[in-house]
This record gives C-alpha cells, structure tokens and sequence, in this order.
C-alpha cells in the first residue's frame, strides 16, 4: 500500500537513477562548483538527492558516476536534464527503479573526487541492491 501524506495525498513511489559518463569539455574546479550549484538548486526545488563522484587524473576530470533519488516525476525531470546536457557523453545507466529508501537522505548534491580503486567502488556499489 502506498504511503499516504498529512493531508490524505498519496506520496509519489522513490525512484534512483545511477549512470557513468565521460566529460567532453575539460571540467575545471570552477566548473564543476557551477555544475554543483546547478544541481542543488534543481535538486532542492524538487526533493532530489544525490552523489557525483568524479574520477581525475593529472589532466582533470576523466568519468562521472553519479546516484539520484527521488519521487518519480521529479527524478524523471533530472534524469532528462542530465541526458541533454552536452557536456558529456557515452552515458551508460548502470541503474534505473524504484528504490525502498533513499542512500543519500538530505544531500540536494554531493561531490567527491575519486581515485580510479575508490571510483570502481562506487560503481559497485551503485549496481548492488539497496
């Protein structure tokens, strides 16, 4: 049955969306605090949550893997954003469904950095069941 909020409404199901993708355009410190900012502003206005984390080497920001969770609708917004956004490429979906709870409750959008054993981990982690 599905949960019921204060005022009789019923709450739209949890969905995760979880992806890799390779940059296109080099992403400086600068420019992923703008695509941080972005992301919690849009993220925030819709009850989103999430991850990004980012694999660099010498030369920058090499991969994406990021986690997102949300109601439906909201995380359908998202994930239509993130598809259109030009600035990477090779988007492979390494997870997509409804989810019991959220892994990353009150985060509008974290970012991490990652070492390439630290990143395979969390690409691991993202296809494991929660």
């Amino acid at each position: 049955m599905p949960d019921i909020d204060v005022l009789g409404v019923e709450s739209e199901p949890l969905r995760a969306f979880a992806y890799l993708s390779t940059p296109v355009v080099p992403f400086s410190d600068d420019a992923l605090n703008d695509l941080l900012r972005s992301a919690r502003r849009f993220n925030a206005a819709r009850d989103v949550t999430g991850k990004l984390v980012v694999l660099e080497d010498d030369d920058g920001v090499t991969r994406f893997a990021q986690w997102i969770e949300g109601p439906a609708r909201a995380l359908a917004l998202c994930v239509e954003r993130i598809e259109s956004d030009t600035r990477h490429a090779d988007l492979q979906v390494i997870r997509s469904g409804p989810v019991a709870a959220r892994r990353f409750p009150g985060w509008d959008m974290a970012i991490h950095p990652a070492s390439a054993t630290t990143f395979d981990g969390v690409v691991a982690q993202a296809v494991a069941e929660v």
